[in-house]
C-alpha cells in the first residue's frame, strides 16, 4: 500500500492511500527496490506467487526473480 504517493490522485493535500502495484516505463520490466537496498530489474510477467513471497517477513520462501 503506497501511503505518502500523490501521483495516483488530483490532491496535493489529502494522500488517496491506493494500493500501487510494482510498474515501470520500460516495456516488459519492473524495477524492483529489494529491503537490503539492492535493486533488480524483473520481468512483468513474474508469477503471483513469487511477488506475495518476496513481500513477506517471513523469509522462509525460496523464490527466483529469473
Amino acid at each position: 500500500i503506497d501511503l505518502t504517493s500523490m501521483r495516483d490522485g488530483e490532491s496535493t493535500t489529502v494522500p488517496t492511500y491506493a494500493a500501487i502495484t510494482a510498474r515501470s516505463f520500460h516495456t516488459g520490466i519492473v524495477n524492483v527496490l529489494m529491503m537490503d537496498g539492492g535493486v533488480r530489474t524483473v520481468s512483468n510477467n513474474l508469477d503471483l506467487g513469487v511477488w506475495r513471497a518476496i513481500g513477506t517477513r517471513a523469509g522462509g520462501e525460496a523464490k527466483s526473480l529469473d
